[in-house]
């Protein structure tokens, strides 16, 4: 029977019953959901490494086991809430601990990090020992937002747009397609505003289909003075590509670039650019001037600084400064027999009009029998003399000569042989350790009768004789003959002019203009260790009677101060670039300064020579220059190999500036005008006016590149600073049946589809099919003997300069390979060199050639079956 009652004091005590449960429930759902939590979070458990866990001694607790007491010793303000304690090692076993990693090792949650820890272990003989470490737990970061927007996107026309864009959204269902057919150098491109950012991670993913693959890709952003090659082109993996800028970088318009095989389609399904800060790993301090390119210089020169320090801004040209009211007058033998040596007569009388008051004038004619000849060997022009020769006279370098009749006695110890090689010299030390304390000054070489040349025969003596390169680029059988009509170095106030100089493709430049170095290293440096060390002073070996005079290096030599990443520091610790850091030899800044070449022309030049070089010199005026073969004018230091001390002499000795050059003529040659920095760093150059007829080209513009590339920290990348390019600049074709343009390796990567064609058909291939070796018809196999050698005459080679020199069609009127395309110059740090070019005062021409480009540019370089030359454009 109910009882009310009792109902009545039962269901209140049910109620808290029941309330008590639900409470229960909930508290052991809410753990389990909290357990959840912690279970399913993106993250991993990392070992610190800055802890430590000091140990207690052994307790022993019956029926239990062993027990020790574990205190960590960490910065726990640096860790994460969540850490626990690994046993990594132990004698014996881990008794009730909290869970096992996924290594299957015991580990014990710690709840608070000052109190200790207690690991029990079960009991068995023999002592106990064990080792743990401390773990925190990290969270995985939360996915960065991608950069990219659709609404500031602009990519190039041969984009799917609709596929682009939902590609760039992250939610595509196909690849967005992209097709290279009629895209300029083929590539294509997508530009991005972005909101300033820095940590920059560049991303792709490469589209499904094989037939749409990226071969190769680029990042970039653009500055206030262009676009910034952040990443250059590198080869595209299967899947997705990425790329971590340099996190100083801040970035406010990017641009992706991609290519793939000529007229294919390419594809992407991803496309990111994440900001992404890495914490293991501290972001340095901002550069403020990161995007100056503090490892160059973007100025350069400021003025001639002499012998005694004094800095003068506008030194200008040849001044004449030789005033002579009564020359003395040296007429040719009457008869001009193989024992003629006019060399010490002309010696005798310089050295007589050097002595005079205002300077002497020497004058050499024709004798008035007709005979116009003389034989001269090396002639050391002193300061304050001027040589003038009537136009009629032949000046005829003794060269194989000096063999049967040699001028010194001791020519033959001198393995430079000047005697043979060299005609007249300004400033040329006797030797390196015999350097001239003053230079040569107020000196000229000229006609008789303004405007008419006299000749310098650098043939008759001078005959080919090919074998082997020793140093210099590239290898191969060459003509070894040197003829060096005009050798300028240590020398001021100088000009040279109205010559002919009649040449046999001589491994030399007719006037060239160099420093008087001691060639000795160019910097200041360690070289007999697995890597070069850098010094404060010259190198100095170890004393006489030392067991090796280089190894260990000597104590006396201080290294250059480096931080821990072995970056140059200064007193304060900053950071210096190796351009401005690295020690170098004076000794390559005794280069020529003020001087005038006016109206010289060379016939049969050397393909990689010419008429005028200058390798090393400051106010020089070039005018009215021609070449039949070769060069006109170039304006180049060293060779740029990895060996080469002119250039490992740093940004400033042997550089080039204030160089004006005009009216420069060349035929079936390589180019009218060639510049190009290597590792100098140069300053306010001008070109104006060149015509080229048959030849490779009218302009090329080069940039530093090396082999070792930035392994080598004494060859950073040159530039030129203010390059300009005047007046008409013409390329003209008239021959067409086959190439006469003599020319070098690095104008062959521009060749013409019409030169791809006609060397398909001379080799029976297709244009597809065509090689590097495709590029030469007459070929020196294998290694010669000195018999062979000596029989070999210019008729065995395509090109009378030897197997490493090529001939061709003509290309394009200017080649601008210091910039990447029209409208990007690239990375114009000294890592790359890439620097801008100045057309703007040019008329730029074009004449009968079988494409109407006019000017060429790095990015353009192809193979001979057309594919991209991307290694040689990123040499």
């Amino acid at each position: 029977m109910f009882n009310s009652n009792v109902h009545r004091a039962y269901l209140p005590a049910l109620d808290a019953a029941l309330t008590g449960t639900m409470r229960l429930i909930l508290m052991a759902l809410l753990c389990h959901l909290s357990f959840n939590a912690y279970a399913t979070e993106d993250g991993s458990w990392v070992t610190v490494e800055s802890a430590s866990v000091e140990q207690s001694e052994r307790y022993t607790k019956r029926r239990v086991g062993y027990y020790t007491y574990n205190q960590i010793k960490a910065d726990f303000s640096a860790l994460s809430e969540r850490l626990r304690l690994v046993v990594t090692d132990s004698s014996h076993e881990v008794l009730d601990a909290d869970g096992t990693t996924e290594n299957g090792l015991p580990y014990f949650d710690i709840a608070s990090p000052s109190e200790q820890t207690q690991i029990y272990f079960k009991i068995k003989r023999g002592p106990l020992s064990y080792s743990a470490q401390l773990q925190q737990f990290v969270s995985s970061p939360e996915p960065a937002e991608n950069l990219l927007s659709v609404a500031n996107m602009a990519p190039s026309s041969h984009w799917q747009r609709t596929a682009l864009a939902s590609v760039v959204e992250g939610n595509a269902s196909e690849d967005a397609i992209a097709t290279l057919v009629g895209a300029a150098n083929s590539n294509v491109y997508i530009i991005f505003d972005i909101t300033p950012s820095d940590n920059l991670v560049f991303s792709f993913k490469q589209g499904d289909s094989a037939q749409t693959q990226v071969t190769s890709w680029e990042a970039a952003h653009k500055t206030d003075s262009g676009w910034v090659v952040l990443q250059s082109w590198r080869d595209a993996s299967p899947g997705v590509n990425t790329f971590k800028a340099n996190a100083n970088v801040t970035a406010s318009k990017i641009r992706f670039r991609f290519r793939t095989a000529p007229g294919a389609n390419l594809a992407i399904s991803q496309l990111t650019l994440l900001r992404q800060v890495s914490d293991s790993e501290p972001v340095p301090e901002p550069d403020p001037d990161a995007e100056t390119m503090l490892d160059t210089d973007l100025s350069g020169y400021n003025g001639y600084t002499d012998e005694n320090g004094v800095t003068t801004v506008n030194v200008g040209f040849f001044e004449n400064r030789v005033f002579d009211d009564s020359p003395t007058t040296l007429f040719a033998e009457s008869e001009f027999v193989d024992t003629v040596n006019d060399t010490s007569r002309l010696k005798s009388a310089l050295n007589k009009a050097r002595k005079e008051t205002d300077g002497g004038v020497v004058i050499l004619r024709a004798n008035a029998n007709g005979q116009n000849r003389f034989s001269l060997s090396h002639i050391a022009v002193p300061s304050n003399v001027r040589i003038e020769v009537e136009p009629s006279v032949v000046l005829e370098m003794r060269g194989i000569k000096e063999d049967l009749y040699p001028t010194s006695k001791n020519d033959h110890k001198n393995k430079n042989k000047p005697n043979r090689q060299f005609l007249f010299s300004f400033g040329r030390s006797n030797g390196p350790g015999n350097l001239l304390a003053n230079r040569v000054e107020n000196v000229e070489v000229r006609s008789t009768v303004a405007g008419e040349k006299f000749t310098i025969d650098a043939v008759t003596n001078m005959p080919h004789n090919y074998g082997y390169m020793n140093g210099g680029n590239g290898n191969g059988v060459v003509n070894l003959t040197r003829a060096i009509p005009i050798g300028l170095f240590y020398v001021k106030n100088f000009a040279i002019s109205d010559i002919n100089i009649e040449d046999n493709h001589t491994e030399s430049v007719a006037v060239q203009m160099f420093a008087d170095a001691d060639y000795k290293d160019g910097a200041f440096a360690y070289r007999f260790g697995p890597e070069p060390i850098f010094l404060e002073n010259r190198y100095v070996k170890n004393p006489e009677g030392s067991p090796n005079l280089n190894r260990p290096m000597n104590p006396a030599n201080i290294p250059l101060a480096t931080n821990e990443r072995g970056d140059f520091i200064n007193d304060s610790g900053d950071k210096i670039a190796d351009m401005f850091a690295i020690r170098r030899n004076p000794t390559y800044g005794r280069t020529p300064v003020k001087g005038s070449i006016k109206n010289i022309k060379a016939s049969h030049a050397h393909t990689g020579y010419g008429v005028v070089q200058v390798y090393g010199g400051d106010w020089i005026e070039i005018d009215n220059i021609e070449a039949f073969n070769g060069i006109g004018v170039r304006v180049e230091a060293g060779n740029g190999t990895d060996n080469d001390n002119f250039n490992r002499s740093g940004p400033y000795l042997s550089s080039m500036n204030k160089i004006a050059i005009s009216n420069v003529k060349v035929t079936n040659g390589f180019t009218g005008v060639w510049l190009k920095p290597h590792s100098k760093v140069m300053k306010d150059i001008s070109v104006e006016n060149i015509e080229a007829i048959d030849s490779g080209t009218a302009l090329l513009v080069g940039k530093g590149s090396f082999n070792c590339k930035a392994r080598c920290r004494d060859l950073t990348r040159g530039r030129i600073n203010n390059l300009v390019i005047k007046g008409d600049i013409v390329l003209r074709q008239t021959v067409f049946e086959a190439p006469v343009a003599e020319v070098g390796n690095n104008i062959t990567y521009l060749i013409t589809d019409a030169n791809r064609k006609y060397l398909a058909d001379l080799n029976g291939k297709t244009v597809e099919q065509l090689t590097r070796n495709d590029l030469q018809q007459k070929k020196v196999i294998g290694q010669q003997t000195p018999e062979q050698l000596a029989a070999l005459t210019p008729d065995d080679f395509d090109n009378p300069s030897g197997t490493r020199w090529y001939k061709i069609f003509p290309t394009a009127p200017v080649l601008a390979l210091s910039m990447l395309s029209e409208s990007e110059v690239g990375n114009q740090s000294a890592k790359e060199g890439f620097y801008p070019v100045d057309f703007s005062e040019a008329n730029i021409l074009s004449d009968g050639l079988p494409e109407d480009t006019l000017i060429l540019y790095r990015g353009d370089m192809r193979n001979p079956n057309g594919t991209p030359a991307t290694d040689f454009i990123y040499k």
